[in-house]
């Protein structure tokens, strides 16, 4: 009799996950015993990795999520960091708002607006612009491309340590008219950080990247288990394609939530990735991070890395939603954008 009432249920459910699309933001009614009866399943069990999307407004008073280690709606109109030091240029900066971000890199005074039209929750999103056209003439020397011109972008908080398990959230929007790569281009718009011992040892490539491309999605991760990395690539990378076609989200919403375990010593860390509510990617038994004192950092954002800063078309970008949260009790809903029912 329950295994009967169970699978009507997880069918139930499995429609509703299915026939939501991210431009769909009205309240979303679901079978709440379809949702509780999910939930009980095992980690690994597919079905438990498909989300209903997030509703744009409040469904109900829902449960409280765990009290993160970031957030940030824009609902103040603008942001505010820690350490604002890192670029010459902070547009948005209202210093009488929390200081939601570790640190922001943006490459000059259009790589941020309080956007009102395009946004997935609230009054505000972040619009992040990154200028093609001679783009290292911003920032410190004007005759290089340094570290910031190749940035519009806000740094996290700290991972506990370097063996963390770490929940990320947050939604971009994706203009077509403004994210046009040539062959073989890449943009980065999220990457976990790892945290150097020291300015002699070099800064790495990052734990975790995802970027867009000219055919999609890619995503990578590198390890090193030295107490000092002695390159930039550190002791190994290694990189996908996402299956996901890059027109199927542009000109909306699309909500991010990563779950990552690092541990750069032995294939015990794993990545999570997924977009509108469905997993795209899955990767169990991996070396990840860094021998690093202090826990690795999320960033949003662009970053134009190596050649991609030498491009013919600007790149425009718009977040909203961003959450962090650590702790073995952290779930998906925690950090998925949206609000959702009885959550």
């Amino acid at each position: 009799m329950y295994k009967a009432f169970f699978k009507v249920n997880i069918l139930l459910f499995s429609v509703l996950v299915f026939s939501c699309n991210a431009n769909d933001l009205k309240a979303i009614k679901t079978d709440e015993v379809s949702i509780n009866a999910i939930d009980k399943l095992d980690v690994g069990t597919n079905l438990t990795q498909q989300y209903v999307i997030g509703s744009a407004i409040p469904i109900n008073e829902g449960k409280p999520r765990q009290t993160p280690a970031l957030y940030e709606t824009f609902a103040g109109g603008g942001w505010n960091a820690g350490n604002n030091s890192f670029s010459e240029h902070r547009p948005g900066l209202n210093e009488s708002l929390p200081p939601n971000f570790k640190f922001h890199q943006m490459q000059g005074p259009h790589s941020f607006k309080a956007e009102t039209n395009i946004v997935r929750v609230g009054k505000y999103s972040a619009k992040l612009h990154w200028m093609h056209d001679d783009p290292g003439q911003w920032n410190f020397s004007p005759k290089k491309i340094d570290n910031p011109d190749r940035k519009a972008m806000f740094h996290g908080p700290n991972a506990s340590n370097h063996l963390a398990t770490v929940w990320y959230g947050f939604s971009a929007y994706f203009p077509a008219g403004s994210t046009m790569l040539n062959e073989g281009q890449e943009a980065l718009f999220f990457q976990i950080h790892g945290a150097r011992d020291g300015k002699n040892e070099p800064n790495r490539v990052p734990p975790v990247a995802l970027n867009i491309s000219s055919k999609g999605f890619t995503y990578s991760h590198s390890w090193d288990a030295s107490k000092y990395s002695k390159s930039t690539g550190g002791e190994g990378q290694l990189k996908y394609d996402l299956p996901a076609k890059l027109s199927d989200y542009q000109d909306r919403w699309v909500d991010f939530v990563l779950q990552v375990r690092t541990d750069p010593y032995k294939e015990d860390g794993f990545l999570k990735i997924w977009m509108d509510g469905k997993l795209m990617v899955d990767r169990t038994n991996i070396k990840v991070g860094y021998n690093d004192d202090k826990g690795f950092y999320p960033s949003f954002g662009w970053y134009l890395w190596g050649s991609n800063a030498f491009r013919e078309h600007d790149m425009i970008m718009y977040l909203d939603e961003i959450r962090q949260v650590e702790g073995p009790d952290a779930n998906y809903y925690d950090v998925a954008p949206g609000f959702f029912l009885n959550r």
